[in-house]
């Protein structure tokens, strides 16, 4: 969604910018760097936790003393970290977070500018707002409505009675409004449910590529504001899953599911139909949801089991 752009600005800018201090001289920056390809006259940042949300700590095990010998760069790290080495340090107490935003405001830009792609199809009775962007051969149902500065990429195709809300994203080869998987067999043949509902999703949503969203059988099927989706994921017919929730890649979200806010779902799950998880809860990788959860729980295994509660989240919601 993003391209690099080039950029010059001050370690003491950068610390005004995050609205917190900087030990050690003031320089340009002109780039970013990981810790893995350190470049000089570059911001780069440490961290101890993989996930500041759930407490979660980073497997790497980085000898920060060896970036001493570059010339010009600044680290943003927590105030635990900034004795240990003697570089310029611009303190943090989510560093990750801290560093994608000097990214996001100084060193990228968006890659793809409002339009629709002349390889798009458009019926006639969709209804698209301001600022939106349909990249080549998508395909947009006649009772769709997208709001203003959503991003649907190419390849994609939106059926149905489907809603987008706005600033949000669609990746590629995704499939939004697809008929729900409902089969009956009577003994000798296949009875297809048909599903002519609706989808509902929010504002500022994220959906990743080679994803697929079923409309619901009669009602809706609902993706609340700021949920993250990652790639190759599949939510199914008349599911609810609410704000802020992340799913991450290739998990199977089953028809009749409601997930609670806050939530986290590891690579490779699966929740089996009609399952109900409550808020802040953590399923764990590969793990198969097959019963209800409260609110507050680490769920692990295949069959998923209660391992224990989860503290509150970093908003304290």
């Amino acid at each position: 969604m993003y391209r690099s752009r080039k950029n010059k600005i001050s370690v003491k800018k950068i610390a005004k910018f995050l609205k917190t201090s900087y030990t050690g001289k003031n320089f340009d920056i002109t780039s970013l760097s990981s810790l893995n390809n350190v470049k000089n006259n570059s911001l780069l940042f440490y961290s101890e936790l993989a996930s500041f949300q759930f407490k979660i700590k980073d497997n790497v095990n980085y000898d920060l003393k060896k970036l001493e010998k570059f010339k010009n760069i600044a680290l943003i790290t927590t105030d635990k970290i900034k004795n240990k080495i003697n570089i310029p340090i611009i303190s943090s107490e989510n560093p990750r977070l801290d560093f994608q935003r000097i990214a996001m405001e100084f060193f990228t830009e968006d890659e793809f500018s409002p339009g629709v792609h002349k390889t798009a199809v458009i019926e006639k009775g969709s209804t698209i707002g301001k600022d939106v962007y349909i990249g080549p051969h998508c395909y947009i149902g006649n009772s769709v409505k997208i709001c203003d500065k959503t991003k649907v990429l190419a390849n994609t195709c939106i059926y149905g009675k489907t809603q987008i809300g706005s600033n949000s994203v669609i990746l590629s080869n995704t499939t939004i409004g697809s008929e729900g998987f409902s089969f009956y067999f009577t003994g000798n043949e296949f009875f297809h449910s048909p599903h002519f509902g609706s989808i509902l999703i929010g504002d500022n949503v994220w959906i990743g590529a080679n994803c697929t969203v079923e409309k619901s059988q009669i009602d809706q099927t609902i993706i609340e504001d700021h949920v993250k989706i990652d790639d190759l994921v599949h939510i199914g017919h008349n599911s609810i899953t609410k704000k802020y929730t992340q799913i991450t890649a290739g998990s199977i979200i089953s028809g009749r599911v409601k997930i609670g806010k806050s939530c986290w779902i590891a690579p490779n799950s699966v929740v089996d139909p009609g399952c109900e998880i409550g808020d802040d809860c953590f399923v764990g990788t590969s793990s198969l949801v097959r019963s209800n959860f409260p609110e507050n729980s680490v769920i692990v295994g295949s069959p998923a089991k209660f391992l224990k509660k989860m503290y509150k989240n970093y908003n304290g919601k």
